[in-house]
């Protein structure tokens, strides 16, 4: 048994293809997902959690497609299902710290936020139809 994530969120930075040595490819990319509300003081308050996403098999070679056509790229909004696990480790600095890693299992590209709508399926070898946007307005997204 194994705990299981479902995240909606924009990708950090565009997505590494890598290889184990034993030649297996992975994807790794960041996502970060935020909610807004107001505080008990009627204050705005964003709050943003980033995740850690690996892919792996058919759902990497699918993906490395989708970066190289430009479909997948920072700033795109995704929605990702998979396996999730808390990693802690001792950073440089000698703090603890804690990073939340997905394995992917599923993924749908929904689009960035300029696009209008999306709704882009990925996750079944599909890509968009629509053009790779320009470096464009990613208003306030946390990076």
């Amino acid at each position: 048994m194994y705990a299981k994530a479902q995240v909606i969120g924009h990708l950090g930075r565009d997505p590494e293809t890598r290889y184990t040595q034993s030649g297996q490819m992975n994807v790794n990319f960041s996502i970060a997902s935020s909610r807004r509300y107001t505080d008990r003081s009627g204050q705005q308050v964003e709050k943003t959690t980033w995740f850690r996403v690996t892919a792996w098999g058919k759902q990497a070679e699918t993906m490395d497609k989708m970066v190289q056509d430009g479909y997948l790229m920072k700033g795109k909004q995704i929605f990702v299902t998979g396996r999730i696990e808390l990693n802690e480790y001792t950073g440089n600095d000698g703090q603890q710290r804690s990073s939340i890693e997905i394995s992917l299992d599923d993924f749908q590209l929904l689009g960035s936020r300029q696009d209008a709508g999306g709704g882009q399926q990925g996750g079944g070898g599909g890509r968009s139809q629509q053009a790779p946007d320009d470096a464009g307005d990613l208003g306030d997204v946390p990076f």
